[in-house]
């Protein structure tokens, strides 16, 4: 076993270095590294995927790629409207092509070919998936150049900024674009399912050399770190950790958050996804009865267990697990005499707003949900309740099936604020700071 994981380490250490060189090769080395890197997130307002927004190609052109936690690999659809001179295909031969293509498989172009997708012989050759239709789709690999934004630099007093009037922050280090790969996917349909205005899939697995984290890793000296602040119709994701500042309004300062950590589990048959060990779920304190065989990963089969999924919106709950969760829910509003209203779907559960109870800020206050891990560590998620009208909100949890792979599936409304220490193999979480 020992033999076995510095292995591992060795391996992941020559890719480091393969990465690295390939991402200065024919680029002007940069004066100042940064600290980390921040890109702005949008919403699709109708299927609520989140996308990253990021500069590439020369000239620069921004473009938008849907968020998978799962995916080996940042890709778009670039046919011959993919225009950039600073674009270049991936050789079969080369170091990144073993890591994405096992066996390596070159690119053959027929005439027709060459004419109508942009094929290049001799190109190393990747399998795109997309996470929403689950369909594959054959391509190239390619790299272009990528500007990157390093994050501001922050002067904080024992955690926090008194007063925000005050000059607390300057600009991080202009950090020189540099080449990344990506792959290119060339099928017609393969943008179906995603966000509005994606041009395709930024992966951020766990365990991919080819994923976002691990390329911005190699490429800036960054920890394997990204962080995801996210809000009703945007957010902000950081690479290689941060100051993870934010603002009180009410207080008036500026804090720097603080973390609290779970560590991360190895689902055998889904390794690129982030997995946690939840035992057991309270809301308001009482325990839901759940199997401790759902919450539990079968070695085999990968069945089970709790994920993390910003593709989907709200948690989804095996149906044993959501039809307990649901009964422990409305006991608690009518023992806090909270009116049950008309379901709305996706929800089953809805309440009167004028009947919840609310806080000095105006925001309702649900019950909070909890969810405990080994080692006394816990994870009150603040928003279980989402707004759907001015007299209506719901229990943000959907039912996930009787026969689902992943028993629990924490979604994009439950997370706030969340960190992804690869390095470190854990999580931190913090309670979101809005409730609707």
């Amino acid at each position: 076993m020992a033999a076995s994981c510095a292995s591992c380490i060795t391996q992941f250490s020559l890719l480091l270095f393969l990465f690295i060189s390939f991402a200065y090769a024919q680029l002007p080395s940069s004066t100042s590294r940064p600290a980390s890197i921040v890109f702005d997130l949008d919403r699709d307002p109708l299927n609520l995927q989140y996308m990253i927004k990021i500069n590439q190609g020369t000239p620069r052109a921004a473009i938008k790629l849907s968020l998978d936690l799962g995916g080996k690999l940042p890709w778009l659809r670039c046919q011959k409207g993919y225009m950039s001179s600073s674009y270049r295909p991936v050789k079969c031969k080369s170091p990144q092509c073993s890591v994405v293509s096992k066996p390596v498989s070159c690119v053959s172009c027929n005439e027709t070919k060459l004419k109508t997708t942009g094929c290049h012989n001799n190109a190393c050759r990747v399998y795109t998936s997309n996470p929403v239709t689950q369909s594959i789709s054959s391509g190239e690999l390619i790299s272009d150049i990528v500007t990157v934004k390093s994050e501001d630099v922050y002067t904080i007093d024992d955690g926090y900024i008194i007063s925000p009037d005050m000059e607390f922050s300057k600009p991080g280090p202009i950090v020189t674009p540099r080449r990344f790969t990506f792959g290119c996917a060339t099928a017609s349909n393969g943008l179906r399912g995603l966000a509005k205005g994606a041009a395709g899939v930024a992966g951020i697995g766990r365990s991919s050399g080819l994923s976002l984290v691990s390329q911005f890793s190699a490429a800036f000296g960054l920890s394997r770190i990204f962080a995801l602040e996210l809000y009703r119709s945007s957010g902000t994701i950081y690479f290689g950790g941060g100051s993870y500042v934010t603002l009180n309004y009410m207080m008036g300062v500026i804090y720097k958050r603080y973390l609290t950590y779970t560590p991360l589990l190895i689902n055998p048959r889904r390794r690129e996804e982030y997995f946690i060990d939840v035992r057991s779920v309270l809301i308001h304190g009482k325990t839901v009865p759940i199997s401790k065989k759902l919450l539990s990963i079968n070695k085999k089969t990968g069945v089970g267990g709790t994920k993390i999924d910003i593709r989907i919106p709200y948690t989804m709950l095996e149906t044993s697990i959501y039809r307990a969760f649901v009964k422990v829910h409305t006991e608690w509003a009518k023992g806090m005499n909270v009116s049950r209203v008309a379901s709305v779907e996706p929800f089953s559960a809805c309440y009167s707003s004028s009947t919840i109870p609310w806080t000095t800020i105006g925001n309702p206050e649900p019950p909070t949900v909890e969810l405990n891990f080994p080692k006394n560590v816990y994870w009150n998620i603040v928003k279980d309740l989402v707004w759907i009208n001015d007299g209506v909100h719901c229990l943000a949890f959907v039912d996930g099936g009787s026969n689902p792979v992943t028993s629990i599936v924490i979604g994009a409304h439950q997370m706030g604020f969340i960190e992804f220490d690869i390095s470190r193999s854990r999580v931190g979480f913090e309670g979101p700071r809005w409730i609707t």
